[in-house]
């Protein structure tokens, strides 16, 4: 898993996660739409809680059986990196066990599901079913204007901001877990630098944009 730290720096103080998606290959990512940036303070408003989180399973072509043994062993297996998760599934030829393909702890819900639909793509042989959505991990709570983060970064905000000192700035990769908080005058390009750097260190290409800026 990635390294979440907090420093004290000369230009302010920082919190991260320094890792992008372990993926060897990607689909090829539509570029998603900019997202609005907020304040800190109208972001700690609009926050749903972020230790609860809800797992959504679609029921279509599942047994109720089936639905509550995999709810089960997901809930075991999700942990304590949810939200933002998707769960995609394929029946590969002559078997009657799905193949589960999970992916948590991303910003938003169109990045886990690009995620884990790149995960079942790329193990699925052209024998084998379609890869289907079999479920969501969202957050407990669905609030109008919540900032788009991670479970983990947007828990770090909540814990770290009320101690941290000058104006916070919040960078989140668009399409892996990658992200950076900052505090302090003229720390925005710090925060997108290393969140950028995480992201390339995974092996993908830099897509970090602002997501909370006190920054005037």
């Amino acid at each position: 898993m990635g390294k979440l730290g907090i420093e004290a720096n000369p230009n302010g103080t920082h919190i991260g996660r320094s890792m992008g998606l372990a993926l060897a290959t990607l689909l090829a990512l539509a570029t998603p739409a900019a997202a609005r940036t907020m304040t800190s303070d109208d972001a700690l408003d609009a926050l749903p809680d972020p230790e609860g989180y809800q797992l959504v399973i679609s029921n279509d072509g599942l047994q109720p059986d089936a639905v509550q043994n995999l709810s089960a062993m997901l809930v075991d297996t999700i942990g304590e990196d949810h939200f933002f998760g998707a769960i995609y599934a394929f029946l590969p030829e002559n078997s009657q066990q799905l193949s589960i393909h999970l992916r948590t702890g991303l910003h938003t819900l169109d990045a886990a599901e690009r995620s884990a639909l790149s995960d079942c793509e790329a193990e699925r042989s052209p024998e084998d079913s379609e890869c289907r959505l079999l479920g969501q991990v969202l957050p407990d709570e669905d609030i109008e204007g919540a900032p788009e983060l991670s479970h983990e970064a947007m828990y770090a905000f909540v814990q770290s901001a009320p101690q941290m000192d000058g104006p916070i700035v919040v960078a989140r990769s668009q399409n892996t877990t990658a992200w950076s908080m900052w505090s302090g005058e003229d720390t925005r390009q710090s925060a997108l630098d290393e969140c950028n750097e995480a992201v390339e260190a995974g092996g993908f290409e830099p897509d970090c944009d602002i997501i909370i800026d006190d920054a005037p």
